[in-house]
């Protein structure tokens, strides 16, 4: 299969996924999300798969969702609604938490709402060190609906994630090292080679016992995935048909500052 809003590639036990819509800031819309969903799961179902890296083209991993197709969703204009949509992207991070096979995200740029939570969803984070990270849902109104008040408190604490939930301010790759968020920052001339070196490393470790330590690692987390989804979700609808959401969309679509009246 041809995708045309990523690039696939498998290098020996090490496949690829490259978000590829530079122009958009790797922003997800409705093919985007399908097409990574399908890479997941070809990749997860591939024996000679051992490791996968997840990383964006340009200068961002990920935008988050496509705000434009947010606008067209709203008019009406779209063949998808917010809740179709929400759940496309939900079975995309869930394929992508699920992953039998550990996954590393080369955070080659910013990464932020949805894009964040991508990352958030893989087992390993790298980040270039110019790379800044935000839960940014806030700033449209909308709360984390990709799993990221299930996965951020887990990474950061309580406090330090409510804030970066709370404000949807961006930190630095520096500060997301040193509070858990990633593993390393390396200089994004070396950013490809360290999460390739990384992954090349774990795929040629022992799979079987790589793959039971990581169902061991998630089942001991407290709380169940799918019900944090599902409770994200909820909240999401409300928030979709919030003003203040359709609100956010107009003035980031107009360039400039959002009104917001609490309802």
């Amino acid at each position: 299969m041809e995708f045309q809003r990523i690039n696939y590639r498998t290098n020996g036990p090490v496949a690829t996924l490259q978000l590829n819509r530079p122009r958009a800031l790797n922003a997800l819309d409705e093919a985007a999300i399908g097409e990574l969903q399908q890479a997941l799961v070809r990749a997860a179902g591939d024996p000679a798969v051992k490791a996968f890296i997840l990383t964006g083209s340009g200068r961002a991993f990920c935008f988050g969702a496509d705000i434009s197709e947010f606008q067209r969703l709203h008019e009406g204009g779209a063949a998808v609604s917010p809740e179709a949509l929400l759940s496309k992207a939900q079975e995309a991070i869930q394929a992508l938490f699920d992953m039998p096979k550990p996954t590393i995200a080369a955070l080659n740029g910013f990464a932020s709402g949805l894009g964040l939570d991508l990352a958030l969803a893989c087992d390993l984070r790298i980040a270039a060190e110019r790379v800044k990270l935000s839960e940014a849902f806030v700033s449209m109104g909308l709360v984390p609906d990709g799993g990221g008040t299930f996965l951020l408190p887990r990474l950061v604490g309580f406090a330090r994630a409510a804030e970066l939930i709370f404000t949807g301010a961006p930190i630095t790759a520096q500060e997301a090292e040193r509070i858990g968020l990633v593993n390393r920052v390396v200089p994004s001339s070396e950013l490809s080679k360290a999460a390739e070196d990384l992954a090349r490393k774990l795929a040629h470790g022992p799979a079987l016992a790589i793959s039971l330590a990581k169902q061991a690692l998630k089942k001991n987390l407290w709380g169940d995935f799918q019900d944090a989804l599902k409770v994200e979700a909820g909240f999401q609808r409300l928030c979709l048909a919030s003003a203040d959401h359709q609100e956010a969309v107009r003035s980031f679509l107009e360039r400039r500052e959002p009104i917001f009246k609490g309802k």
